[in-house]
């Protein structure tokens, strides 16, 4: 399309000769005027070789608009060209994008183009914003390359940024497959684009078992389990357990255990789940499908679930059981989620359905009790909304013996309300509330902070029960070559009745005491630990085989019915133990053995410790 341009000198010669004929019609005197007119608002572009900016055109700008960035120039459209303002523009402009995480943005000078027409200054700046050319895997020795990739926020064609890639790690990191994630961007010097190098590094994921029977006069069993939580290379886990139980007077019983999971279907973000468990009780089952936020990028998730389960569920009053039930349920639930905000700070709204139907069964009463378990047929459809701001440290020898941890800083708070009707096919009339909060600090790679409470509470026509959990978590990390950890947790009950009862003993908390020793609807519990950790300078070098800790500890706990609280009936534990870790197998966890000796117990102190073990930090 050609646009009219007036031209100043022929408007003037036409005025001249319009006066010239000394105005000596009316239509000459009309002429006259119009020119004069034209002439008068007629815009600076008709001059020849103005500097003014008329057009800024922006290529390659996809991760921001053309306002955003036009914000952080001083040329714009309308203002006189300049050459200088023009070179700070440039260099502003990649500031911009490389204060956002655009590490390899760049813009070349001899690209841009200016343009200069009769009237103004035309721009053109191309935006290398760091397009990715190539990404190459290595350390993988049975993982696929493809595995690997696929986990990646980014891909071939995609720009790079810091974000996507310190968030990659993170999501690497949380594969039990893998026992290192390190990515190292840089710029091919021939293609001018991203190369991306993934370094990762595969664990011993399978782990086969067999134990073989003893043949004694009562019983004897044999086990066989073989588990891969990487079957060839794929990322997907499968386990298998047999269990041939032979007890005296009874027909031998064979128990087997099963579960496979998914974790990308078809490569997608679904994972399926599923699971199948003989018990003596009977027998257990579960098939679960989610999309998970895999990402904090991720706008929405959700969740099917189904199972039925067979359990035995133990009372214990003043450390003796007293009552034996097994428990029957049938669970059925979906869940989506949207998030809203942005990377950091996000806002999240669930709608959920739930179906729950219990069973309980007494097969065996020893002693009086206020146990009072009630079958169950609830229908429930709810809603949860949250809000969190979250960011990632990376540290090393916190919770884990060497490997490389993502510590969450920062909070979480939300709400959820569930309500049942008969309108839904429930047995009864029932609102669900729960609100949680959860909040974590770090000063630096030396103190780590974690808190954490919730509030549950269950209101019927009938019935109304609360629970309130809270824990408050301190870790000195390198304090005189030692990790000090502090923790003080309470779970407080309220109108229980008989329906769920408080457990304090070895394995919640209180070494040096059976697992069932005190029970009631309250507890208190404090724990205090010293940990050290045999490392020398090897992780340097190589990684080893085997790591070994050592610690030393303290727990002091209450348990107590009602309001009755006495600050003297405390429960005391002391005791050392031993940590080790196995770094090169899956999942890498910390194994562990407890000699503990109780301080509060009737009788005279005995010097033979009590003995607990477990899998993981007892806190």
């Amino acid at each position: 399309m050609t646009l009219f341009k007036p031209d100043k000198p022929l408007v003037e010669s036409r005025i001249a000769r319009c006066v010239n004929s000394r105005l000596n019609s009316p239509m000459k005197l009309f002429e006259l005027l119009a020119l004069i007119v034209i002439t008068a608002v007629l815009p600076k572009s008709i001059h020849a070789n103005s500097d003014l900016i008329r057009n800024i055109v922006l290529v390659g700008n996809e991760a921001y608009t053309e306002d955003q960035i036009s914000d952080v120039m001083r040329s714009q459209i309308g203002a006189d060209y300049d050459a200088g303002n023009l070179k700070q523009d440039l260099e502003q402009i990649v500031v911009f994008y490389q204060s956002n995480g655009f590490q390899f943005a760049r813009i070349d000078e001899e690209q841009v183009a200016i343009k200069r027409f009769s009237d103004g200054v035309y721009l053109r700046i191309p935006i290398d914003e760091g397009k990715i050319g190539k990404i190459t895997v290595t350390g993988n020795t049975r993982s696929n390359d493809h595995v690997i990739q696929r986990e990646l926020l980014f891909q071939v064609g995609d720009t790079y940024t810091v974000e996507d890639e310190l968030e990659s790690e993170r999501i690497l990191r949380r594969k039990p497959y893998l026992g290192k994630a390190e990515i190292v961007a840089s710029r091919d010097s021939e293609t001018q684009l991203v190369r991306i190098q993934v370094e990762v590094a595969d664990l011993w994921s399978f782990i086969p078992a067999l134990d073989l029977p003893a043949f004694n006069k009562d019983s004897s069993n044999l086990l066989i389990m073989l588990s891969d939580s990487n079957l060839f290379g794929s990322g997907n886990r499968g386990r298998i357990r047999y269990q041939l139980i032979r007890e005296e007077g009874e027909e031998p019983r064979s128990l087997i255990r099963s579960r496979y999971t998914a974790s990308r279907m078809f490569d997608s973000y679904w994972e399926f789940d599923g699971q199948f468990t003989q018990k003596r009780e009977g027998d257990s089952w579960q098939v679960r499908l989610r999309r998970p936020q895999y990402s904090l990028k991720t706008r929405w998730s959700a969740d099917f679930t189904l199972s039925e389960s067979i359990d035995e569920i133990r009372w214990y009053e003043n450390g003796k059981k007293t009552d034996t039930y097994t428990r029957s349920q049938q669970i059925h639930s979906a869940r989506a989620t949207h998030y809203f905000g942005s990377r950091h700070k996000q806002t999240q709204v669930s709608l959920w359905a739930s179906s729950q139907k219990s069973d309980f069964n007494l097969i065996e009463k020893i002693a009086q009790s206020d146990a009072n378990f009630e079958n169950r047929n609830l229908k429930i459809v709810g809603i949860t909304l949250g809000r969190r701001h979250v960011d990632f440290i990376r540290t090393r020898f916190l919770n884990q013996m060497g490997r490389v941890e993502d510590f969450e800083v920062g909070y979480r708070y939300g709400v959820s309300i569930g309500h049942a009707s008969p309108v839904f096919d429930s047995d009864r009339t029932q609102t669900n509330l729960s609100v949680r909060l959860a909040q974590s600090h770090a000063h630096q790679d030396f103190l780590f902070l974690n808190a954490h409470t919730e509030l549950a509470t269950r209101l019927t026509e009938q019935l109304g029960d609360s629970v309130l959990t809270a824990k408050i978590k301190t870790t000195c990390k390198d304090l005189l070559y030692q990790t000090l950890v502090a923790q003080i947790s309470t779970v407080m009950g309220f109108d229980l009745g008989g329906r769920r009862q408080v457990i304090l003993g070895g394995t919640s908390g209180l070494r040096g005491y059976s697992s069932w020793a005190f029970s009631g609807e309250k507890k208190m519990l404090l724990n205090l630990e010293s940990r050290t950790i045999f490392r020398g300078g090897i992780f340097k070098k190589v990684e080893p085989l085997i790591v070994l800790g050592s610690a030393i500890f303290a727990d002091v706990g209450y348990v107590w019915n009602g309001a009755a609280f006495n600050l003297r009936a405390s429960k005391r534990s002391i005791g050392f133990g031993l940590r080790f870790s196995l770094p090169k197998l899956t999942e890498s966890r910390v194994y562990r053995l407890d000699l503990a000796y109780p301080l509060d117990i009737t009788g005279k102190f005995s010097l033979k410790p009590v003995i607990t073990y477990g899998i993981g930090h007892v806190f």
